[in-house]
């Protein structure tokens, strides 16, 4: 199975302006990840609050300018191409937002809302093939042709998400970036939601790139996860079931919530401070908060290394 996109040092840096009491300072919101996302696949990133994953979408598609590494899509190098060059590429490749409620115009019709991406390619439809588009498309994410007229205040939050996912397919992209597309939903939603984009997914191929801090969800839905803490890449499962090396995805695991009780464990709790993302520490940004961290650790950054099974962790004394 080849690879669709592949990441090579990857980093997106911030910096904050001098204030009046406070000097400039920066941060490294993704740093040096490197990463394969295998073509008709579903690979899953998750992390904590704050760790880059949201960054990390946005640098995949450029819409965040990176300020180190490669991205190849397809073999095809996005940071050397031009605006109009990349724009016409987009039409391969989608996002899918985390909040339904600010992803749509609110002055919109949802026909208005899934003809957009043809108006900004330059794709010209005429009345009938733009009507015969849209009822397409509604009826794709299991939504009535009646919809086309509604307005997004209209519609409740799963109604809204699956136009944002319809808008998404309008172009038939090969690839969607799924940034949390279930956060703000209820759980039956959600449900419904996951239901779809598997539906969709094994229908058309697509390839995507699901983001989520719910690790039930994405060892039930993804092929692969990806661990971040801090802004980097910690730990690669080339299965989801596959037994955690790094502490920190082990602690990820444990914290998610079973709903049998014959199959609740002992939580280990963390102890000790966040680094803060401004100031790193020279090794592990982990250590501080980890039983197994000595003085190794607390200097050398560990390296990501793969083994054969595909299985990658950054830990000086994986478990």
């Amino acid at each position: 199975m080849s690879d669709l996109v592949t990441l090579r040092g990857l980093g997106k840096r911030f910096e904050s302006r001098k204030g009046l009491f406070g000097k400039a300072r920066a941060m490294m919101a993704v740093s040096d990840v490197t990463l394969d996302i295998p073509r008709g696949k579903v690979t899953g990133v998750v992390g904590e609050s704050g760790c880059g994953k949201s960054t990390l979408a946005r640098l995949v598609l450029r819409l965040l300018e990176p300020s180190a590494g490669e991205i190849q899509f397809d073999n095809v190098n996005l940071r050397a191409l031009s605006a109009p060059t990349l724009r016409r590429l987009r039409r391969r490749m989608q996002m899918v937002f985390q909040d339904p409620y600010s992803a749509i115009d609110p002055r919109y019709s949802m026909a208005d809302a899934l003809l957009e991406p043809f108006q900004i390619q330059g794709i010209k439809l005429g009345a009938a093939e733009a009507r015969a588009k849209v009822e397409s498309l509604l009826a794709m994410v299991g939504l009535g042709a009646q919809m086309a007229t509604s307005y997004p205040h209209q519609l409740s939050g799963g109604q809204r998400q699956r136009i944002g996912i319809a808008r998404a397919l309008a172009l038939e992209p090969d690839f969607l970036v799924l940034d949390e597309p279930t956060a703000s939903l209820d759980v039956s939603i959600q449900a419904q939601i996951i239901s779809l984009l598997e539906k969709l997914q094994a229908e058309l191929g697509l390839t995507y790139l699901f983001i989520s801090h719910d690790l039930g969800l994405v060892r039930y839905f993804c092929d692969r996860i990806v661990v971040m803490y801090l802004g980097r890449v910690v730990e690669i499962l080339p299965d989801p079931q596959a037994a955690p090396r790094h502490p920190y995805t082990r602690t990820l695991l444990e914290s998610n919530f079973v709903p049998d009780p014959t199959q609740r464990r002992e939580i280990r709790r963390l102890t000790g401070e966040i680094a803060s993302a401004f100031d790193l520490p020279p090794g592990c940004a982990f250590a501080a908060r980890c039983p197994n961290a000595d003085d190794l650790c607390r200097r050398v950054r560990p390296e990501l290394i793969t083994d054969p099974g595909g299985h990658a962790s950054a830990c000086h004394h994986p478990l």
